[in-house]
């Protein structure tokens, strides 16, 4: 059993003391450390945990190519009753399948019929579009266990980074009621079901309450932590931090869409307290979430 979450961590006398962000993801250690205890008491050796820590996290690099093959290989192994790992050859061919699912499309050159734009040839937006779309299919055909849903995650969290720095997203072409079709996941955790939450409140930027790119998806948990214990983003943010760029990138965009009506003021980051105030309640974005 492996779990990929947030810890705030520290070192004490040479030892490294975690403390978990997500109170869900406690469940899941919990049990690991159970099965551990129990292994250690049946063998009489200790099992040693094999662990990454990575204080830079969000200084990686994310390659859609890697996060592509992780993605298809966890896909194959929730499809087979002992969770295998798939040959190479199998593993294309699960690829080729996926292609013609999510991919987007390009004419052949020869024949003019539409094809499917292989990972390895994609720029930027295809490869997203096409990962976007191996996250929905993991989302709502997959049942997956503990192991393969912490792989899943940890692709989720250094994908949403790289989001957050790309100057185009994929919900900048995506209306509201596309993203939902497909968003069926929480950006911040990856658990279902979810409800959908506006960055940038109604009251802060009117304008860009339409905007798929203004808009989160978050369990209703989630979503309570935020409207009921967090007075700022920051307070968010410190729990999921791979979403402040996604959330930086909303008042970015809100602060051009400002200037180019000219019609408000300026929002800012700083200006969190002042646009809490303003956010939708989270009866109306459970109606959201059900597609009213």
């Amino acid at each position: 059993m492996k779990i990929c979450s947030f810890f705030h961590g520290v070192l004490v006398n040479d030892k490294v003391v975690l403390k978990v962000t997500d109170d869900k993801d406690l469940i899941t250690l919990q049990k690991m450390f159970k099965s551990k205890s129990e292994r250690e008491k049946r063998t009489q050796q200790e099992i040693l945990l094999e662990c990454e820590l990575d204080a830079a996290f969000q200084h990686r690099t994310f390659k859609q190519l890697r996060a592509v093959w992780k993605l298809v290989t966890v896909i194959f192994q929730s499809d087979e009753k002992d969770h295998r790992l798939p040959t190479e050859e199998e593993k294309y061919s699960l690829y080729l399948d996926l292609l013609e699912l999510y991919a987007d499309k390009i004419p052949n050159r020869y024949t003019g019929e539409l094809r499917s734009i292989h990972i390895s040839e994609a720029n930027t937006l295809a490869g997203s579009h096409f990962i976007d779309g191996l996250m929905y299919h993991l989302a709502t055909m997959c049942r997956l266990p503990d192991d393969l849903q912490a792989t899943v995650r940890s692709v989720l969290y250094e994908w949403e980074i790289w989001r957050g720095k790309q100057e185009h997203d994929i919900n900048d072409d995506r209306t509201i009621s596309e993203m939902r079709e497909y968003l069926v996941y929480s950006e911040a955790s990856g658990r279902t079901p979810v409800h959908f939450h506006h960055i940038v409140s109604r009251g802060a930027c009117p304008a860009a309450i339409e905007k798929a790119w203004n808009i989160m998806a978050l369990t209703p948990d989630e979503h309570n932590f935020f409207h009921q214990q967090c007075k700022t983003w920051d307070e968010f943010l410190e729990k999921y931090p791979h979403l402040r760029g996604r959330v930086e990138m909303a008042y970015r965009k809100c602060n051009e869409l400002v200037q180019k009506n000219n019609s408000i003021g300026i929002i800012d980051m700083a200006d969190m307290d002042n646009a809490l105030e303003d956010m939708d309640d989270l009866a109306a974005m459970t109606l959201a979430a059900q597609g009213e």
